[in-house]
Formats: structure tokens, C-alpha cells, sequence
């Protein structure tokens, strides 16, 4: 994955407080993340056949929660 260590951090820190955590946490760096980022991003939710749990509002990754 082509994500950095900060954000790698932020994720482990979220996955300790659940699965919509991390997801959570994943689809904001997916925001604010490079077009590498985006992709490792894409790729870990492909990987894990979670797309049902997000939602692309003009071209922004957001979890369901945030909707």
C-alpha cells in the first residue's frame, strides 16, 4: 500500500475502536489523500468487499455514517 506512516497510524488507532471506525477514518484520508493514497484506499475497501458500507457524493468516499 502507497499510504504513510501517519496515516497508517490513524487507521491502526481506528481499527482498535471497530470496523465503522476504520472505515470511517479511511474514507477521510481518502479525501485528503494523494491519487496513490486514493487508490491503496480503494484497493484495502475492494479487499475487504466493503463498498456496501460507502457512498461516492461528487466524487468524495464517504461512509454511510457520515451521509
Amino acid at each position: 500500500m502507497n499510504i504513510t506512516k501517519a496515516e497508517q497510524k490513524q487507521i491502526d488507532r481506528a481499527t482498535t475502536q471497530g470496523r465503522g471506525a476504520m472505515f470511517r477514518t479511511m474514507a477521510i484520508i481518502h479525501r485528503a489523500g494523494s491519487s496513490r493514497t486514493q487508490k491503496a484506499i480503494d484497493l484495502a475497501i475492494e479487499s475487504a468487499n466493503a463498498w456496501g458500507d460507502f457512498t461516492m457524493v461528487n466524487g468524495a468516499l464517504l461512509h454511510n455514517s457520515e451521509v
